[in-house]
């Protein structure tokens, strides 16, 4: 261990190279996985605050087959019935979903109507749903509306009852209201309550001409949330598996421009579990240091960029890219050092 700290500062420069590299490979990692869980969040976050047990959606027609899908799934009052009658389950709500275009005082913006029966709470304090609707605060901003307003949401008429924290869905910003108001919105056929339903409580099978899924599934639901969503965790697993590449590449080489000296340890009396721990301290030691500061500079460079991209900055975010690059780097350092300490010190020495 002693050896293994000198050599670092015996060689700055060549260590702050490796450890340059690391932080690198660090912040790119903790910017991809930002970015990531940013477009999730505007994907799902309305959808997560509810918090519903199960999600139950239906075919629009008796001659469809029912499939998971906020774009397809209709959801009639006999549906609606049969779920709420269903043994385990303790409250059913209809959800109504649909995209359309809001105008205000002075401007539009694409927005998300999510439809709730008259008097359902809404999540996070946003009051309850009827008497107008409840709009998200970056909608209000982008149209200049103000509690009262009057706006045109899908050619309704409607007033602002509240303004409301952000809340999105599949990207829009979320304007809260009633069944009736999305009915009119989205031109849903008579009978028609919803998109799907939401379940509390336990929902064993499902019912005829329905498919149902837990919360976490049915984001897949979402229109375009499954490519996305996997394309950019296929990033980060390429990501990672470039920066693992490139981590044992480096310590490899500085490992083995090391036997001369592990063997001078070796033939001086060291066990190999000695010269295995002290390596593997250097390695822990720089690519600690590097992943520390490419992680510090993914959470200062995600707090600029929120303003201007969806980036969810948090300790997940910022500290698991770094831990998992870090063990990735411990674990290619290990099966380099474990090699070096294999060679006869003999043959080592004479060769140098």
């Amino acid at each position: 261990m002693f050896l293994s700290i000198r050599e670092i500062r015996h060689a700055k420069g060549r260590f702050t190279l490796i450890g340059s590299v690391i932080a690198l490979m660090t912040l790119l990692v903790v910017m991809l996985t930002g970015l990531t869980e940013g477009l999730g969040k505007q994907n799902t976050a309305a959808l997560e605050s509810l918090h519903p047990d199960k999600v139950v959606f239906a075919a629009p027609s008796d001659k469809e087959k029912p499939e998971a899908s906020f774009s397809s799934s209709s959801i009639s009052e006999g549906v609606l019935a049969q779920v709420k009658g269903e043994s385990g389950v303790e409250e059913a709500t209809p959800l109504g979903t649909t995209q359309t275009r809001m105008e205000g005082p002075t401007g539009a913006q694409p927005v998300a109507v999510l439809g709730m029966p008259e008097g359902t709470q809404l999540p996070e304090g946003r009051g309850t749903v009827g008497d107008g609707v409840v709009v998200s605060k970056t909608a209000a901003e982008e149209t200049g509306v103000s509690v009262g307003s009057s706006i045109t949401l899908g050619g309704q008429n409607v007033q602002v009852k509240e303004i409301a924290e952000d809340s999105f869905y599949s990207h829009s910003p979320v304007v809260w209201a009633d069944t009736a108001t999305w009915q009119d919105v989205s031109h849903a056929k008579p009978g028609t309550v919803g998109t799907a339903v939401l379940v509390s409580g336990s929902l064993d099978g499902d019912i005829p001409g329905t498919v149902s899924t837990n919360l976490r599934k049915a984001f897949d639901a979402l229109p375009g949330y499954a490519s996305e969503h996997g394309s950019l965790v296929s990033m980060q697993g390429f990501l990672y598996g470039i920066s693992a590449l490139v981590t044992v590449s480096f310590l490899t080489v500085w490992t083995l421009q090391r036997t001369r000296e592990i063997s001078v340890l070796a033939a001086l009396g060291a066990s190999k579990r000695y010269l295995f721990i002290d390596a593997l301290t250097q390695a822990a030691i720089v690519l600690g240091i590097g992943a520390l500061i490419g992680a510090l500079l993914g959470a200062g460079l995600g707090a600029l960029a929120q303003g201007a991209v969806p980036f969810e900055l948090s300790a997940f975010t910022v500290l698991a890219p770094a831990v998992i690059i870090w063990l990735l780097g411990l674990v290619g350092s290990a099966l380099a050092v474990r090699k070096v300490t294999k060679v006869d010190p003999q043959r080592a020495l004479a060769a140098a």
